[in-house]
């Protein structure tokens, strides 16, 4: 009995020792589910009879570097021990994960990897950020020395960058012919999820013991730990999250009271993984997607997809979203053609849902710009002789009261009391409060983009910057300067009641809606002697039809 144990230990280790053995590199594209490169993996694994292991990194040196904001690395933790719980119980597929400080001891640690465990091919999907592209180039050069492959795959956008452009190949500048083509292109072509086959059999002898030998590998002087089952992911991913939050803290950049209190917001408002993504997909489309056009713009409602912390670390793909889109989509058509006069309605061009895949698109278009300009990710504007030409403020006293929520503005503080507690904030309001600190106050966009990155947890650069140009009338397809939002006359339209207003500033909880619209009577009501002056908030920092005439005069110089 111990003789025959023993030969087929022999033989499990000689048919290891032969197969190829294949690693897939996780980014922003923590799911199973529609996946470009784990796809392509598996197929190429099962063709050859090859092992496949998977490897993910944090980063926290990086992470800072890049203002990566604690709620985003905490739902990182959090999503990864679910990704290994599925890899291992779905495709077979062992995880591990490593510390290591920043992208050049990622690259040191992937080449040690890859030679200690004879890898033969390495993928991964791409990432259109300059640090990121430097990364894979390097790591492309030190692979390809040791005779392995690294193959990348766009997965990102739904359609990938420098496939929608103008009659002379070159990109669109302005949003509406992009979308045009993009959807035309979308409608007559063919789009697919990607399913990841389960990795052959054979490896089901290795599932509870990773292959990529981590306690080794963590040794290495560029890699401060490693965990490869889920119980010691979860326990590293809090770790990483504890040193994070020093680290920041640490910085200045936050403070321990109001970074547990978002932490423990976002935990409870963002369930991680895939599971719960595509949950939160299926809830929207049944319950909002068809009231989206409205009242997607007011902010006390709980109206919009909740998608996009998802999105930005990859736990369900923009493809997926545009496919159950699409197929809501087909539905309310083919109803309304069964329904003469369902069809003669309103509902039957279906503004809401186009308006939702219309948002998608923008996702893309934001991307697509990155790659042609990638200056941009070097803080230069898109209209850089525009963004020059303006005599930027940098007035920090104004900028942290910007950033606390005390401008006297109530729907600008508002929303930033939102922000700086729940690390999110809605869309419109992002709009609201960029503009009013870039042309109300003529501060810099980049240090409200910086400052957003740091509170966000879906921060992702490309659409960050292009929302923060766009304001700040330096970006492509952007805001005209003449065209400032009014946060007052935007609170009385999108905020009409005071509701949003009164949720997040309870001291104006006994102010009327017309008064906290109208400028003048707040001012009046706040001054001394007036009816609200014993309250405890500011009176508006600007006067913003005098700041709004400031910013047009500055832009037309």
């Amino acid at each position: 009995m111990p003789t025959t144990a023993l030969a087929t230990d022999d033989a499990n280790r000689n048919t290891t020792a032969n197969q190829p053995h294949y690693l897939m590199w996780f980014r922003r594209d923590l799911r199973l589910h529609d996946n470009t490169a784990l796809t392509a993996l598996c197929e190429h694994a099962n063709s050859t009879n090859a092992q496949v292991s998977a490897v993910f990194f944090f980063t926290p040196e990086q992470w800072q570097s890049h203002d990566t904001s604690l709620p985003q690395v905490d739902h990182i933790a959090r999503t990864l021990p679910k990704l290994a719980q599925s890899l291992a119980k779905q495709l077979n597929i062992s995880l591990t994960v490593y510390v290591c400080d920043d992208f050049a001891a990622c690259n040191d640690a992937i080449i040690k990897i890859c030679t200690a465990q004879n890898i033969t091919t390495l993928m991964a999907n791409h990432e259109y950020e300059g640090n990121e592209i430097a990364r894979d180039e390097q790591v492309t050069k030190q692979l390809a020395k040791h005779n392995i492959e690294f193959l990348r795959f766009h997965d990102q956008c739904i359609l990938p960058p420098k496939s929608i452009t103008t009659n002379d190949d070159s990109m669109y500048q302005v949003f509406t012919p992009f979308y045009k083509k993009w959807r035309h292109t979308l409608d007559i072509g063919t789009i697919q999820a990607h399913e990841a086959q389960t990795v052959n059999a054979i490896n089901k002898t290795h599932a509870s013991t990773p292959i990529t030998n981590s306690d080794n590998i963590a040794n290495s002087d560029n890699i401060a730990n490693s965990a490869d089952s889920k119980e010691a992911i979860e326990a590293l991913g809090k770790k990483v999250v504890k040193d994070y939050q020093q680290r920041l803290q640490d910085a200045g950049i936050i403070n321990s009271a109001d970074s547990y209190a978002q932490l423990l917001h976002t935990r409870a408002e963002y369930p991680a993984g895939e599971v719960a993504a595509c949950h939160r997909l299926d809830q929207f489309i049944a319950d909002d997607i068809n009231n989206y056009d409205v009242s997607r713009d007011v902010p006390s409602l709980d109206a919009t997809s909740q998608l996009s912390a998802y999105l930005t670390i990859g736990v369900i793909s923009a493809r997926h979203c545009y496919i159950q889109a699409t197929k809501a989509l087909d539905k309310q058509h083919a109803s309304a053609q069964a329904d003469r006069e369902h069809q003669n309605s309103e509902q039957g061009d279906n503004k809401d849902i186009n308006r939702w895949i219309s948002e998608l698109a923008w996702r893309d278009f934001y991307r697509h710009v990155l790659v042609d300009k990638p200056e941009l990710i070097r803080h230069q504007a898109y209209k850089d002789e525009t963004d020059k030409s303006i005599s930027w403020s940098y007035n920090q006293d104004d900028f942290d009261t910007w950033c606390a929520g005390k401008t006297g503005v109530p729907l600008v503080d508002a929303a930033m009391h939102c922000l700086n507690a729940t690390g999110f904030m809605h869309n419109r309001l992002r709009m609201v409060t960029a503009m009013f600190l870039t042309k109300d106050l003529l501060i810099d966009w980049r240090w409200g983009e910086r400052y957003f990155m740091q509170q966000l947890i879906d921060g992702d650069f490309a659409s960050n910057n292009g929302g923060w140009q766009w304001s700040a009338s330096t970006g492509t397809d952007a805001a005209p300067y003449f065209r400032i939002m009014n946060p007052f006359s935007q609170a009385k339209t999108h905020d009409p009641d005071g509701e949003f207003i009164k949720l997040w500033l309870s001291e104006l909880q006994d102010i009327s809606a017309s008064v906290l619209h109208s400028e003048d009577k707040l001012r009046k009501a706040l001054e001394k002697n007036g009816q609200f002056n014993h309250l405890d908030y500011p009176v508006p920092m600007v006067d913003h039809k005098a700041a709004r005439l400031l910013a047009i005069a500055a832009f037309k110089t």
